[in-house]
């Protein structure tokens, strides 16, 4: 029987006195700690204090001292059990490990395989050819079953398939399956995308509308300057009219001014005999 073969024939003897010297150092912390320290005292607590601690001390190296000589005897045994015991339980574990892993491995490689088989044809099948058995996740384990495996491969082409559906409704549809290709998700691909030509619309906008404020003030610094042009010719002295005869032109323009301004327009075309309409 294995427990005959470990037996401790002798326990470590520890002579010791310490019931009797717990009752000598008790009575010397009690009289230390009762002592009143003041200006005069406090060299005397000082002195006190430092043999108490000076007596702990020894008994912490002799302890010491104990532990190990108690303890040797042990690690001793325990080098012996190691060589003779442990050492050779253990390298069998690890070959058997090795050889079990190595079994396994092979068993679910060749699980892998068939699962990734199925994945690729399936994948065929319904004509798609951007996606990898990587990118499934399919977590292949000795324990689980072929045809849950296969399902999961199948679950995950029939969402992509979906997706490809929801796509092809969409207003950007050939943007957003590029998007939808980096990531495979489609409501990302969807907004992002979306996104951006909402941007780039808003962009067009904004800049038609600069364009727009541009051409009005233009416009309005052109007709400033028509109406003040205008203004030079009503104000610039009246030519005395040549005798000779000139030709008769005809000079078309709007005017816009209050209507006094206008009256005073009509009234100078008239007095200096222009025709007007």
């Amino acid at each position: 029987m294995i427990k005959d073969l470990i037996e401790v024939k002798q326990l470590p003897v520890i002579e010791e006195q310490l019931r009797s010297v717990s009752i000598v150092i008790e009575e010397r912390v009690k009289n230390a700690t009762n002592l009143v320290c003041t200006e005069e005292s406090v060299k005397t607590i000082k002195e006190i204090r430092a043999e108490l601690n000076k007596d702990y001390k020894e008994f912490e190296t002799k302890r010491k001292l104990v532990k190990e000589q108690v303890l040797k005897p042990y690690n001793d045994f325990e080098n012996v059990y190691k060589e003779c015991i442990s050492d050779k339980f253990r390298n069998a574990d690890l070959i058997l490990k090795g050889k079990i892993d190595n079994i396994e491995n092979e068993l679910k490689a060749k699980k892998e395989q068939e699962v990734k088989d199925y994945f690729e044809e399936y994948k065929t099948a319904n004509n798609i050819d951007f996606i990898t058995y990587g990118q499934a996740r399919i977590n292949v384990t000795l324990s689980a079953s072929m045809k849950s495996l296969k399902e999961q491969a199948k679950q995950f082409i029939d969402k992509v398939m979906d997706d490809l559906k929801l796509i092809e409704t969409q207003e950007y549809k050939t943007e957003i399956l590029v998007e939808y290709k980096q990531t495979l998700n489609v409501s990302q691909a969807i907004t992002s995308v979306t996104n951006r030509f909402k941007a780039i619309e808003e962009e067009k906008k904004r800049k038609e509308q600069k364009v727009i404020h541009i051409e009005m003030n233009e416009n309005h610094e052109i007709t400033q300057k028509s109406y003040e042009q205008l203004e030079n010719v009503f104000n610039k002295p009246l030519e005395q009219p040549k005798e000779e005869n000139e030709e008769i032109l005809t000079l078309k323009f709007t005017v816009r001014g209050t209507r006094t301004k206008l009256r005073e327009l009509k009234q100078f075309l008239e007095s200096g005999g222009y025709d007007y309409e």
